[in-house]
């Protein structure tokens, strides 16, 4: 499974001790759930994984610096090189 930046996984545990990320929720399997359910988390664009309870918070703080970082910045314009201090 190729995981994809966006959405929300399920994290499993099977009785082998081995842990694996579904896109079946525990809701979805009903009580034909095969395995152990550990936590939902949310694949993030630089492929951090955000726990299911703390997105919200997360999104926000993302989309604060989204907004920061796409703000146009006032620079007085340069036209010339500005060469004082550097030395040879």
């Amino acid at each position: 499974m190729v995981k994809k930046p966006g959405n929300i996984y399920y994290l499993y545990q099977r009785e082998s001790g081995q842990q694996y990320f579904s896109i079946i929720s525990p809701e979805e399997w009903g009580a034909g759930c095969p395995h152990d359910f550990l936590g939902a988390y949310k694949l993030q664009h630089d492929l951090s994984w955000t726990p299911y309870e703390d997105i919200e918070k997360q999104d926000a703080k993302i989309g604060m610096m989204d907004k920061l970082l796409n703000q146009p910045m006032a620079l007085p314009p340069c036209t010339e090189p500005a060469f004082q201090g550097l030395t040879h």
